[in-house]
């Protein structure tokens, strides 16, 4: 996936958006004005950051697409399967929606989520232009985070799964995201085990969250996924990891625009 640097942020983007022409990225944790230990590229004030530092930061984002930092619609992420539509951007003083996907036909609007391991998920609909964001954790995978928000672009705005552009960005890997056996037995209610989503090494269960999620867009019938082969544990110099930072750290964004 392209690298691109922008007076010090660095966001990756995905080659069938770029060629889509759609204005998103995957923003790395530099170029920001955080301190230790959110450095610095820190979205979230929910980690300890202070509310005029995250402004900033989204602002250096919005600067690095050309676009507004007053269009973002962004979300209270709590591991859910709901879905928001973004009629319009959330302004700073309103309160936060809790859900963990978003959609929006709106050019005047710009879909932030944020992340520190959990799976990011960006989705386009060239033919009725319309995109979307999500965000799955453990939680959210078996809960069907990724079926609902497909279900929603169908339903509420006429898309078709298979027209459908999903792009699978930075997160943990499967060597890095060790699981107990509660929650393996969960996630056993939702796949099958020659899906390889769980992997038993050593006497420990590990699960494989971006896999685990490509599998379930190929179920709801997306044929153009992209992947970014990134661990944000592997590369907690790039990347905000929770894991790898035992909690201690920042929230990266993912962002699309029309």
């Amino acid at each position: 996936m392209p690298i691109h640097n922008t007076d010090g942020i660095s966001f990756i983007t995905s080659q069938a958006l770029d060629a889509a022409d759609i204005k998103h990225g995957f923003f790395m944790r530099h170029g920001g004005c955080s301190p230790h230990p959110w450095k610095s590229l820190n979205m979230a004030t929910s980690v300890g950051d202070s509310r005029e530092n995250v402004i900033e930061n989204r602002k250096r984002i919005a600067d690095s697409l050309k676009i507004e930092s007053s269009i973002f619609f962004d979300l209270w992420q709590v591991h859910s399967d709901s879905v928001i539509i973004a009629e319009r951007p959330r302004t700073l003083t309103e309160a936060h929606i809790q859900a963990d996907a978003i959609v929006t036909d709106k050019s005047s609007v710009a879909l932030l989520m944020l992340f520190a391991d959990c799976v990011p998920m960006l989705f386009f609909d060239p033919e009725l232009k319309v995109i979307g964001a999500a965000h799955a954790g453990w939680k959210g995978t078996i809960s069907g985070i990724v079926s609902k928000i497909i279900q929603k672009m169908t339903d509420q705005f006429h898309c078709s799964p298979e027209k459908i552009i999903g792009v699978i960005g930075p997160s943990i890997c499967r060597e890095h995201y060790q699981i107990g056996e509660d929650v393996a037995e969960k996630v056993n209610t939702s796949f099958k085990p020659d899906d390889q989503v769980l992997i038993h090494q050593n006497g420990k269960i590990f699960m494989d969250l971006p896999k685990a999620n490509k599998l379930l867009l190929k179920k709801c019938g997306l044929k153009n996924i992209e992947e970014t082969n990134i661990c944000t544990h592997c590369h907690n110099e790039d990347w905000f990891s929770h894991r790898a930072e035992d909690g201690k750290t920042g929230r990266f964004a993912a962002v699309i625009t029309l």
